[in-house]
């Protein structure tokens, strides 16, 4: 008895191991970029990615095409070259034209250069707001 329990539990757990192979090969063949992530979390990631990608579709309050010129301006500021390549080529996709994405990129440039001269002068957030009238 001890051994049929036994072979009974090796032989499921041999058919759970090559259905979760056999699963994993299906989300790698969904998206290559489900193998940037271990083997048991490949498919949470995959509902993930589903899940992100409806901010650049017609799902979203954002138009594609602005939602990818403001994902290059993100790209630019955290200087993330894999996500620069990428978000041109969706952007462009969507329609944007080469003066929208030098555009988007050069807001996350002067973004940043104001932040620097703010912070690097002391400005202070509640000088900041008396500015704005922000109360």
């Amino acid at each position: 008895m001890k051994k049929l329990i036994i072979t009974l539990f090796l032989i499921s757990n041999f058919m759970i191991a090559q259905n979760n192979d056999k699963k994993y090969k299906d989300l790698l063949k969904e998206s290559p970029f489900n193998s940037m992530y271990p083997k048991f979390m490949a498919e949470d990631a995959a509902e993930y990615f589903k899940e992100f990608n409806m901010l650049f579709s017609d799902k979203s309050p954002i138009a594609t095409k602005e939602a990818r010129l403001a994902a290059i301006s993100a790209s630019a500021a955290i200087r993330c070259e894999y996500c620069i390549s990428a978000q041109v080529h969706l952007a462009k996709q969507a329609g944007a034209s080469e003066e929208e994405i030098k555009t988007a990129i050069q807001i996350a440039a002067e973004i940043q250069r104001f932040s620097i001269l703010l912070y690097g002068n002391e400005f202070g957030l509640e000088r900041l707001n008396k500015i704005l009238g922000v109360e």
